[in-house]
C-alpha cells in the first residue's frame, strides 16, 4: 500500500466516523458507559412517567444570556437539562420541556419570581435554575437545583412530576394508642395533642385519619398507612393492615420500647416522675409476624452523643438513652438520610430481622448508632426511674444498632388461618353512639406478598412528637416555631415518599458526574484581582455621577402650578453627567465581560479539542491500522 492508499484509508475512517456520529446523533441514541448508570433514567421514573393520565409541562430556567450562571453551575444546568430530555424521550409525549432564560426585568423573570425560583446572585444581577411541572391547573415547584444532591436529581425530578401529576391528596391512615386526634371531640374542647404540629403540616399533603386501635377496619382508599406507637391493635384492624401490606401498600411502623408520651399521659405528670407504664411499649406482635424485630427489652443508648435532661431534682443529666445521631450514622444512599444533620431519639429500640426472614427480606439500614459509646439499658429499669439512677448503670458494648430501616420483599401474613370472625361488640355506654361493627374484608385473603410490600420501621415513636422536635416561643405577642433537630422534616418527608408515588421509593441515589473545576477557579480568582480595583473605581465614579444628577433633579428653578420647572442650565448639566453616567456604565458592562472572558476563552479551546478529539483519534488509528497491514505484507 502506498502513501496515496494510506491516506485514502485514513479519511474513509475519519468519513466513516463522522457519519456513524451522524446518524446516531440524529436518532438521539447515545450510550451511557458510566459505572451507575448516571445518565440513564430509572425504571421507576419511566414507570412514573408513562403512568401520567395527562401532559406534564417541565419549565426549565436557566439564565444564559444577559445573566450567566458560574461555571460549575453552567456546567450543571447542561447536565440537568440532558436528564430532562431523557425524560421527554421516554414520556411517549405524555412529558414536554420548555427552555426558559429568565432575563432581568422580562416576562419569563416575573414567571420565575412569582412561582417561587430562588435567585441566586451573579455578577451581572440574580440568576436562576429551577424547574416547574404543571399538568392543567397544578404547578410544582423545585425552587433551585443544588449541585450537591446530584446523586438524587432524579429523585426530585421524579418526584415533583409525580407530586404536578397526583390530583387529590392521597388518605393517610394514623393508628395510634397516643392522645393524637385531628377531630373535635363531641361536646367538650379540644385538648392540645403531643401532634398537633405534626398533624397540621402532614394536612398539608395528606387526607389524614386518625384512628385509635379499638377502630374496626381502615377507612376506603387509604394510600399510606402509619402505626405510631400502636398498642393492642384490634384483630380486625390489624388483618386489614396486614392485607394492605401484603397487597404492596406503604406502612410506617413507630415502635418503641419506652413511650414518654404514653407515660406521661398515663401518669398526668412530668416525663422523669411519672409512674411505671404498663402499655408504654408498643405492640410489636403484627412486625414480627412480617419477620421484623424490634427489641423492646432494652432501649438503645450512647454515651458519645447523650444529651443533657432534666432529673429528679431538676439538676441536669447526661441520660445516654436520650441521644442524638449525626451524619455518620446516617445511609448516605438514600434521599431521606443523605442531607440530615441531626436526629434525636429518646429511649428507641434496635431493629433487625428475624431469623429466617432474609430470604424473603432486604432490610436497608438508614441510621445505625454506632460507636465505643453505644451500649443498651434494660426497659425495666429505664421505665422505673429516675433517669439519674438509670445512667449510673450504664455499660457500653459497642456494637451498632439500627434504629430506622426500609423493609421491601415478599411478607408473609400475620393471618395464617385468614380473616378473625368478628367479635361481639363492646357495649355502648349511656348516651354514647354505637359501636362500629367489622365489615367481611373486601377480597381473596392473601398468605404472602401480591407484590414486593414496603415497610418503613422506626424504633421510637416519642421522636416524631412535638415535644421532641420542635420550640415554640412567644414572639411579639405571636408564637413562633423553630424545629429543634431535623425529626419533624424527616417524618414529613418520609411518609410523602411513601404516599407520593409506588416507584419514587424504589430510585436509589445516582453517581455525580461533576467534577471540580479547580482551573475555572484559578482563572476566575486571578480576574477578579486584576479588575476588581477597576471596577471599583468606576462603582465609586457611577455612583457620584447618579448622586449629582438626582441632586440637580431636586433642584427648581421656579414653581408653576404643574409643578417643578427646571432650567435649560440645570437641564444641560443633567444631560452631561448623565453621558457620564451612561459611558461608566458601559465600561462596567465591558469589565464584567471581561471577568469571565478568560474562562469562556478556556471553555471555547476545550470545545473545539473536543470536536477534534474523534476525528484525530479515528485519523490515528487508520495510520496504524494502514502501517500495521504494511509491515504484515512486506
Amino acid at each position: 500500500m502506498n502513501r496515496s492508499q494510506a491516506l485514502l484509508a485514513a479519511f474513509a475512517v475519519l468519513a466513516a466516523a463522522f457519519f456513524v456520529n451522524l446518524i446516531f446523533g440524529s436518532f438521539g441514541a447515545r450510550a451511557d458507559l458510566t459505572a451507575d448508570r448516571t445518565f440513564t433514567l430509572s425504571p421507576g421514573s419511566k414507570r412514573i412517567i408513562t403512568k401520567l393520565d395527562e401532559p406534564v409541562t417541565l419549565e426549565f430556567f436557566v439564565s444564559r444570556s444577559d445573566v450567566k450562571l458560574r461555571p460549575q453551575l453552567e456546567s450543571y444546568s447542561r447536565r440537568v437539562e440532558t436528564l430532562l430530555r431523557e425524560y421527554v424521550a421516554a414520556s411517549g409525549g405524555k412529558v414536554k420541556l420548555v427552555v426558559t432564560d429568565p432575563r432581568p426585568d422580562t416576562k419569563e423573570e416575573q414567571r420565575a419570581q412569582r412561582h417561587g425560583l430562588a435567585a441566586l446572585r451573579a455578577a451581572q444581577g440574580s440568576a436562576y435554575l429551577g424547574l416547574t411541572a404543571q399538568q392543567a391547573d397544578t404547578v410544582k415547584v423545585l425552587p433551585v437545583f443544588d449541585p450537591s444532591r446530584e446523586k438524587f436529581l432524579e429523585f426530585d425530578v421524579s418526584k415533583l412530576i409525580a407530586s404536578a401529576s397526583r390530583l387529590d391528596r392521597p388518605k393517610l391512615a394514623l393508628i395510634s394508642s397516643l392522645p393524637i386526634s385531628n377531630q373535635m371531640p363531641q361536646g367538650g374542647d379540644q385538648q392540645a395533642s403531643p401532634a398537633d404540629l405534626l398533624l397540621a403540616e402532614l394536612g398539608q399533603t395528606f387526607d389524614v385519619v386518625t384512628l385509635n386501635t379499638t377502630a374496626k377496619e381502615l377507612p376506603a382508599g387509604v394510600a399510606v398507612v402509619a402505626l405510631v406507637h400502636a398498642h393492642h391493635i384490634d384483630e380486625q384492624l390489624a388483618y386489614a393492615v396486614d392485607q394492605f401490606l401484603l397487597a404492596g401498600g406503604p406502612v410506617f411502623a413507630a415502635v418503641d420500647p419506652l413511650s414518654r408520651i404514653q407515660k406521661f399521659s398515663q401518669g398526668n405528670m412530668p416525663f422523669m416522675m411519672a409512674p411505671m407504664a404498663m402499655t408504654a411499649a408498643s405492640d410489636p406482635a403484627l412486625l414480627r409476624a412480617w419477620g421484623v424485630n424490634v427489641e423492646l427489652d432494652a432501649v438503645t443508648a450512647d454515651a458519645a452523643t447523650s444529651v443533657t435532661i432534666r432529673g429528679s431534682r431538676g439538676e441536669p443529666v447526661q441520660y445516654q438513652a436520650a441521644f442524638a445521631s449525626g451524619p455518620a450514622s446516617f445511609s448516605k444512599d438514600s434521599p431521606l438520610t443523605s442531607d440530615l444533620r441531626e436526629l434525636a431519639f429518646m429511649e428507641a429500640g434496635a431493629i433487625s430481622l428475624i431469623s429466617g426472614a432474609e430470604k424473603r427480606l432486604k432490610l436497608d439500614a438508614l441510621v445505625t448508632q454506632s460507636g465505643p459509646g453505644v451500649g443498651s439499658l434494660p426497659t425495666m429499669s429505664a421505665n422505673a426511674g429516675p433517669f439519674e439512677k438509670v445512667a449510673l448503670g450504664f455499660k457500653p458494648d459497642g456494637k451498632p444498632r439500627v434504629l430506622v430501616a426500609s423493609v421491601t420483599g415478599d411478607f408473609v401474613t400475620a393471618f395464617p388461618k385468614g380473616a378473625p370472625a368478628p367479635g361481639k361488640p363492646e357495649p355502648t355506654p349511656p348516651g354514647q353512639p354505637p359501636a362500629p361493627v367489622a365489615k367481611p374484608h373486601p377480597g381473596p385473603h392473601l398468605a404472602t406478598s401480591k407484590k414486593p410490600g414496603r415497610l418503613f420501621v422506626v424504633a421510637d415513636s416519642d421522636f416524631m412528637m412535638d415535644p421532641f422536635t420542635i420550640r415554640q416561643r412567644q414572639v411579639g405577642g405571636q408564637t413562633s416555631i423553630e424545629p429543634i433537630n431535623d425529626n419533624f422534616g424527616f417524618v414529613i418527608n418520609t411518609l410523602e415518599t411513601l404516599g407520593g408515588s409506588d416507584e419514587l421509593v424504589s430510585l436509589r441515589s445516582k453517581g455525580t458526574s461533576m467534577r471540580p473545576f479547580k482551573r475555572v477557579q484559578d482563572l476566575e480568582r486571578a480576574a477578579q484581582v486584576h479588575y476588581q480595583a477597576k471596577l471599583d473605581e468606576i462603582e465609586r465614579r457611577l455612583e457620584e455621577a447618579n448622586t449629582k444628577i438626582t441632586e440637580l433633579s431636586k433642584q427648581t428653578g421656579g414653581v408653576t402650578a404643574k409643578g417643578i420647572v427646571i432650567t435649560p442650565a440645570m437641564q444641560s448639566e443633567i444631560e452631561k453627567f448623565q453621558t457620564v453616567a451612561d459611558k461608566l456604565s458601559e465600561e462596567r458592562r465591558v469589565i464584567r465581560r471581561g471577568l469571565s472572558e478568560d474562562v469562556n476563552s478556556l471553555g471555547r479551546r476545550l470545545q473545539i479539542l473536543n470536536l477534534l478529539a474523534g476525528p484525530a483519534l479515528a485519523l490515528l488509528f487508520g495510520l496504524l491500522y494502514t502501517l500495521a497491514r504494511r509491515r504484515k505484507t512486506s
